[in-house]
């Protein structure tokens, strides 16, 4: 509800639905029941994903950055974002879904990677970076993600997360630190 409350600032439409038909008690249609929300945000990110997949074909030219992050309730979600250069010339990241989770092996991450392309009309032949941590599963040069990836997209050249380099380095030296340590 706040969502939309948010979007009443930009549209007098929704201004006036609101206001007229917000919280008019039980037993009459407002269609902001809770299955209506959840079908309203669907339709809003399968447009943008949609718009996201137009500019990405437009480009030709992308690369993917798959990225895991806990959620509250600490089950790893995955990020899946396209980077491309837009029609103005600039570079571009966006976000285009959550992968399920799939697990830590390379195998079902391409298998997963692969799934979101094809789901979304998406040419791996035009794949021209990938970016991940430096997990052996992501990185590795033999099984990891990455060579599972350049197997099918040669030109896929992968370039590992320096963050993540850099956060190993930082834990490690402060795990050498007894102040650190301590605190």
């Amino acid at each position: 509800m706040m969502c939309l409350e948010l979007i009443t600032e930009f549209d007098p439409f929704l201004v006036n639905h609101l206001s007229n038909y917000g919280n008019p008690g039980k037993g009459h249609t407002s269609y902001l029941s809770h299955s209506s929300y959840e079908q309203f945000i669907k339709l809003m990110a399968s447009k943008v994903q949609n718009k996201i997949v137009e500019e990405v074909i437009s480009a030709q030219y992308f690369s993917i950055i798959i990225d895991s992050t806990p959620d509250i309730a600490y089950v790893d979600q995955l990020s899946f974002i396209l980077r491309y250069v837009n029609d103005g010339g600039l570079p571009v990241e966006r976000f285009l879904c959550f992968l399920e989770n799939i697990g830590h092996k390379s195998q079902c991450m391409a298998d997963a990677v692969f799934s979101i392309l094809k789901k979304f009309n998406i040419d791996i032949t035009y794949l021209r970076g990938q970016s991940y941590d430096n997990a052996k599963n992501m990185s590795g040069l033999y099984s990891g993600l990455q060579a599972r990836i350049k197997e099918i997209s040669p030109l896929a050249d992968f370039v590992p997360c320096s963050a993540h380099s850099l956060n190993l380095v930082g834990s490690c030296a402060a795990s050498f630190c007894k102040e650190a340590n301590i605190f």
